[in-house]
């Protein structure tokens, strides 16, 4: 496969659907149609999750009934078999807790003519600072190819997380 020319589209609309499902309590159990049933992979908040009905056995047993997000920044790469890497900053506010930061990373695996989350990553970005000007956060990430015995870099994404709080 070669690169997707259209993969920046691809990226935004996914987010959008992604979330729509995502967001709404009674909508999230038809998110297990975006996994595979055996290669998608989940870390969520450092736990490793393998395969759909895992990863819907964790994204249901969430206790959360609102959601408040704000997407500050989605950016996306093509990958060379036809797929799209997905890096999404944002705040995220459940229920009635203090909004927060957080990273989520997402590669989609072509299949037909549509694609499936092969991997999906989800990390709060909470941090143990008390400085006047604290360090920002930020994400990368990066995609490493065998080469050899080696491995090279084949993606790199970096965001800082700055968010308008205005």
């Amino acid at each position: 496969m070669t690169l997707n020319p259209a993969y920046e589209a691809i990226g935004k609309g996914f987010v959008q659907q992604y979330y729509a499902i995502f967001d709404d309590p009674a909508q999230r159990p038809n998110l297990i149609n975006m996994y595979n049933t055996e290669t998608s992979f989940m870390t969520f908040e450092g736990q490793q999750i393998q395969g759909a009905v895992k990863i819907m056995e964790k994204l249901t047993s969430l206790s959360f009934q609102k959601i408040n997000r704000i997407i500050t920044a989605v950016d996306s790469q093509p990958m060379f078999d036809g797929g799209v890497l997905i890096n999404v900053l944002g705040r995220l506010q459940t229920d009635e807790d203090p909004p927060h930061a957080y990273l989520q990373t997402f590669v989609l695996k072509p299949i037909g003519a549509s694609f499936y989350v092969q991997h999906d990553l989800f990390r709060l970005a909470l941090h143990d600072t008390c400085d006047d000007d604290p360090p920002h956060a930020y994400s990368q990430v990066f995609v490493l190819k065998p080469l050899g015995n080696s491995f090279f870099c084949q993606h790199d994404i970096f965001r800082l997380g700055i968010h308008d709080t205005a």
